[in-house]
C-alpha cells in the first residue's frame, strides 16, 4: 500500500460520510491520510436546517485551518460547514454543488416529503441483515459494507438526511476553492446534472470504496496544493494567526 507523500504543513482533512454511512466508507482513505478525521453524525434538532446542523457540527471541531469534503449528502454538509470553520478548500466526492444540481427525480420528490416520517427504517434494517453477514462479506463485499452501515444507521439522521436533500434551496457561500470528483457512471446523482472538475471513468456512487487509488489520488493532489499555498503565504506574510 502507498502511504501518503503530502506536506507535513497540510492542514487536517475532514470527510463526511453520505447518507446512512460512516467512517467506513473513508476507509481506504484512512490508510493513506492518516490526519484524516470523520465526525459521526449528530442527531439532529426538530426541522434543523443544514446549515444550523453545520453550525453545531462546526463546534465539535478544532478551530484550526482545515480542508473539508464529504461523499454525496456529506459533501453537500460539507459545503454549509464551509461557512463555520476555517475551510481552505472543500472535496466533493460523488457530491454536487448546488440545489440546482440535483437530478429531477429527487426535485419531482419534493411534494412527498410528508411522507419520510412514514418510512419504517427500522424495518428495512432488518431486512439488510441476510446481507449483513459473513455469506454477503464473502460473495458481495462491496453490497455487504453499504448494508452493514445502512444496519447500523440513526434512524432519526437518516429521515432528517433525506428530507433535507428534498428541501435543499440555498447554495451556501463558501469562500475557498471547491473541487469536485464523480463518477460518469454514478445514477443517484447523475453526471449529466452536474460539471465536476475531474470524471472517475467507470465510477459509481461510491468512489471512496470502488475507486480509491483515483480517489485518494485527487486528494492528495489537494492537500499538496493547498500545502504549497499555505507555505507561500508564510513566507510572504509571515506565520498566520
Amino acid at each position: 500500500m502507498t502511504m501518503s507523500t503530502t506536506s507535513v504543513d497540510t492542514p487536517p482533512l475532514v470527510l463526511l460520510s453520505g447518507l446512512a454511512a460512516d467512517a467506513r466508507i473513508f476507509a481506504p482513505q484512512k490508510i493513506s491520510f492518516p490526519q484524516m478525521h470523520c465526525p459521526g453524525w449528530l442527531e439532529p434538532e426538530r426541522s434543523e436546517t443544514i446549515n444550523d446542523y453545520a453550525g453545531r457540527l462546526a463546534e465539535t471541531l478544532d478551530n484550526d485551518p482545515c480542508i473539508i469534503g464529504g461523499a454525496s449528502f456529506g459533501g453537500i454538509v460539507a459545503l454549509h460547514l464551509a461557512e463555520h470553520v476555517d475551510a481552505r478548500a472543500v472535496i466533493l466526492i460523488g457530491s454536487i454543488r448546488a440545489p440546482s444540481q440535483l437530478p429531477m427525480f429527487a426535485r419531482c420528490a419534493r411534494p412527498l416529503g410528508f411522507l419520510i416520517p412514514f418510512i419504517p427504517v427500522r424495518l428495512l434494517q432488518v431486512l439488510t441483515r441476510p446481507i449483513a453477514t459473513p455469506f454477503g462479506k464473502r460473495h458481495a463485499p462491496f453490497v455487504y459494507g453499504l448494508a452493514c452501515q445502512f444496519r447500523d444507521s440513526n434512524p432519526v439522521v437518516f429521515k432528517w438526511s433525506l428530507r433535507r436533500i428534498l428541501d435543499w434551496s440555498i447554495t451556501p457561500k463558501v469562500s475557498c476553492p471547491v473541487f469536485q470528483l464523480h463518477g460518469d457512471r454514478d445514477w443517484t446523482l447523475p453526471l449529466r446534472y452536474t460539471d465536476p472538475d475531474e470524471i472517475v471513468a467507470g465510477g459509481g456512487h461510491v468512489l471512496s470504496i470502488t475507486h480509491p487509488a483515483e480517489v485518494n489520488s485527487y486528494i492528495r493532489q489537494i492537500l499538496n496544493e493547498v500545502a504549497s499555498t499555505l507555505s507561500t503565504a508564510r513566507e510572504h506574510h509571515g506565520p498566520q494567526q
